[in-house]
């Protein structure tokens, strides 16, 4: 468990590493111009889980941090692919989830400085608090995400999105990840 984090937070450190070192520069507008963006995240999220199988929880509050990209496509159309380390779950039923999110999402600017995003996500579970017996959570959440986002300054990147699980999180017990999240991405 120890490694994968090691493994993941190098893996992040790199991808600003080689941004630091120039091999792509920003030119124009707003959205970046059409040129590949580097930045850090950090996100205030609401979270649950949501399902059949899941009786008296309620909300959540969670937060996410790490990197994410804007890699042109188009002039208006990025694919912003992200690497999130998600603190998650559900009170009520007490589950705290520590995941490794992989969104892959796709923008599209309706303007200079509004985006709508839309695509899946990838999540690996690094930890939890389920020490049922009868129960074992799922290493493997996949969901999609969608929502948009508003260039407040010229690095500074405003951003709300939706994401829901489509695998269980608890094995048999319908579970599932939903999450409300407000945040911010710095673009170097």
């Amino acid at each position: 468990m120890r490694t994968l984090f090691a493994i993941a937070f190098l893996g992040l450190l790199g991808t600003f590493q080689i941004q630091a070192q120039g091999v792509v520069q920003g030119t124009s507008s707003m959205n970046g111009g059409g040129d590949l963006r580097f930045g850090a995240k950090m996100s205030l999220m609401l979270t649950d889980l949501v399902g059949d199988g899941v009786i008296d929880n309620s909300v959540a509050p969670g937060f996410q941090f790490g990197g994410a990209a804007e890699i042109p496509i188009t002039d208006d159309i990025f694919f912003a692919p992200e690497m999130l380390f998600s603190f998650q779950g559900a009170n009520g039923i007490d589950v705290d989830l520590f995941y490794l999110n992989f969104p892959l999402v796709g923008k599209y600017y309706i303007t200079d400085k509004i985006a709508a995003e839309f695509g899946p996500q990838f999540g690996i579970l690094l930890s939890d608090n389920i020490d049922n017996i009868f129960l074992d959570s799922n290493t493997l959440d996949l969901g999609i995400t969608f929502g948009g986002g508003y260039y407040l300054m010229d690095m500074l990147y405003l951003q709300s999105r939706f994401n829901f699980g489509f695998t269980k999180v608890i094995e048999n017990v319908k579970s599932y990840n939903a999450t409300f999240q407000v945040g911010a991405i710095y673009y170097f």
